[in-house]
C-alpha cells in the first residue's frame, strides 16, 4: 500500500504534471486509495493514477477482483452481440446492489478456478488499460511513470 511517505510520490505528481501541461500545484492527491495506491484530482472533474510498471499490475490485480461485475456483463454483451453497456446498471441499481452482486461473484470464481487465475489471464491478454483508466482506456507514459485517467 502507498503510503504517505512514498518516496517517489513528488515524482508521480510532476509527471502528470508534465503530462497535463500544467504547474504540479494545480493537482491535488487523494484522501484515500484506489486499488492501493493514491490517485491526483486535477480540478473538479478529472481523476488520475499514476504508477510505477509493477504497481500498475498490482494495481490492476486488484481492479479485476472490483470489477467483476463490468467483466462478466462485457463479456455476455459481446458474446451474444447485445448492443449495451455495463455502464447502463449503474443508474438503475444502487452501488450496494452492485457490490453484493460482485461479492457473490467473487465467490463463485473462489469455489471454482480461483481468483488468481482470471486475474493472471486479464493482464495476459493486456489488460491493464482497461482495468484501470475507466475514463479512455489508455495507458500513458510519462518520465517512466504509467498514468491512468480513472474520470
Amino acid at each position: 500500500m502507498q503510503s504517505l511517505q512514498d518516496p517517489i510520490f513528488d515524482q508521480k505528481r510532476q509527471a502528470l504534471a508534465v503530462f497535463l501541461h500544467i504547474d504540479a500545484e494545480m493537482l491535488r492527491e487523494s484522501k484515500g486509495t484506489l486499488y492501493s495506491f493514491r490517485a491526483f484530482f486535477h480540478g473538479n472533474d478529472e481523476a488520475y493514477l499514476v504508477l510505477t510498471d509493477s504497481e500498475a499490475t498490482i494495481a490492476a490485480e486488484h481492479a479485476v477482483s472490483e470489477k467483476l461485475w463490468l467483466i462478466c456483463l462485457e463479456t455476455l454483451f459481446a458474446y451474444f452481440d447485445i448492443d449495451a453497456y455495463p455502464s447502463d446498471v449503474i443508474g438503475k441499481m444502487k452501488t450496494k446492489e452492485i457490490r453484493r452482486v460482485n461479492e457473490e461473484l467473487k465467490a463463485l470464481l473462489y469455489n471454482t478456478t480461483g481468483m488468481e487465475l482470471l486475474k493472471e489471464k486479464m493482464l495476459s491478454y493486456g489488460n491493464r488499460k482497461n482495468l484501470l483508466a475507466d475514463y479512455d482506456q489508455t495507458e500513458h507514459i510519462q518520465d517512466g511513470f504509467f498514468i491512468y485517467r480513472l474520470y
